[in-house]
């Protein structure tokens, strides 16, 4: 079948060099559908950055001054106007034959608008805030069902995610289209991070410092495993909001010399972080008065990049992410009890440990990289 003309746009608030899962995801997304063969553009948020940041990047990305990431939601309709406009410029001046939107909030009532006008399919990926949120909204869930319902496919991260939207909206056409990791990420690395000692049971988290992520359970965690593994140290990887407030624990708990804030670490960086840590550890929970859930978690696959297990919270879509027993261990992210024996369970069993982390690059190597997205996307392209 002759491939069909015009180049595929796709919109997004976050991207690199912004930081976190989502700006991560967009340039997976990105870099996926080009290598279905496809050319792509990607619109965003505007930064300050270098040109060669972008050549980097292997992409065409065009930053849209008048919108920033963090204040967007500040000015929605004028960050939304600014997105839709040029949408329709470049509509108007390019063959584009689909638009892909990696949140439906903010940039979905665009590619709505711009496919009724030039009569071409979009697609939306659906995570967890973004579909938790709307749900005690009124106005925002009659927007979200709108500019769903209208889409060719919603691309939900988990299957939480699809279940959720799925009791919300009646017969929505929607499929589970997990994130990935870029395993060529985490291929050159080698040494060990100058902050990790050697002679220590290392704990990781990367992850913002907010509340649903969770960071202090596994802080009050900490004396119990500490007990039973005196060598263990605990590394918080992340910046955010929290950071007082989980610094006055560790200091309550008499924890200075065993928890280590490391601050926000460029993305370059983070490999050596992965490979320094002897487990991984994120307990993130839900907080339904504030829409906040996990819907995947794609830190966890950095982690299985570099052969590490995991202890997860069990909840919203980190099910998807971590294989209760096979790939890690879940755990109820409030219970302090079992997060500390879980640690202290796979800090203690060498084998155990081990298997769980070859099971988890396995897993990622054969289902989760971002070739295996790059098939899905084509097999979406393909089909509309």
């Amino acid at each position: 079948m002759p491939k069909k003309i015009g180049q595929i746009i796709f919109l997004t608030i976050d991207f690199p060099p912004m930081s976190g899962g989502m700006a991560r995801h967009s340039l997976d997304i990105a870099r996926a559908i080009k290598g279905a063969g496809e050319e792509v553009t990607v619109i965003t948020s505007g930064v300050s950055v270098s040109e060669k940041y972008e050549d980097k990047t292997g992409l065409r990305v065009i930053r849209l001054k008048g919108v920033r990431a963090g204040r967007c939601f500040d000015h929605y309709f004028r960050s939304l106007l600014i997105f839709f406009i040029y949408g329709f410029i470049y509509c108007l001046s390019h063959p584009v034959r689909a638009v892909f939107v990696n949140t439906w909030s903010l940039i979905g009532p665009a590619a709505l608008v711009l496919s009724k006008i030039f009569s071409i399919p979009y697609f939306v990926f659906a995570h967890g805030l973004d579909v938790y949120a709307p749900l005690k909204d009124k106005k925002a869930m009659w927007l979200m069902k709108l500019v769903l319902r209208n889409s060719s496919l919603v691309l939900a991260i988990s299957r939480y995610t699809r279940d959720l939207l799925g009791r919300e909206i009646k017969g929505l056409n929607s499929m589970v289209l997990n994130p990935v990791v870029d395993l060529s990420r985490f291929e050159f690395f080698f040494g060990r991070i100058n902050s990790v000692s050697e002679n220590k049971k290392v704990i990781l988290t990367v992850g913002r410092l907010v509340e649903s992520k969770n960071h202090e359970s596994v802080i009050r965690a900490m004396p119990n495993v500490i007990k039973a593994i005196p060598e263990a140290m605990y590394h918080i990887v992340g910046d955010g909001p929290a950071e007082q407030s989980l610094r006055q624990i560790v200091a309550d708990l008499g924890l200075k010399d065993k928890v280590v804030f490391e601050g926000n670490i460029a993305d370059e960086e983070l490999p050596g972080y992965y490979y320094s840590c002897d487990i991984f550890v994120l307990v993130s929970r839900e907080i339904p008065e504030r829409g906040e859930v996990e819907g995947f978690g794609i830190v966890f696959l950095e982690a299985a990049a570099c052969s590490k297990a995991v202890i997860a919270g069990k909840s919203g879509g980190i099910s998807d992410a971590v294989l209760d027993g096979v790939t890690g261990i879940l755990v109820d992210p409030l219970d302090v009890e079992a997060i500390s024996s879980g640690i202290i369970k796979l800090l203690s069993d060498d084998e155990f440990r081990k298997r769980l982390g070859e099971n988890s690059r396995k897993r990622v190597e054969e289902t989760l990289s971002t070739d295996k997205l790059s098939e899905s996307i084509k097999g979406i392209l393909d089909a509309e």
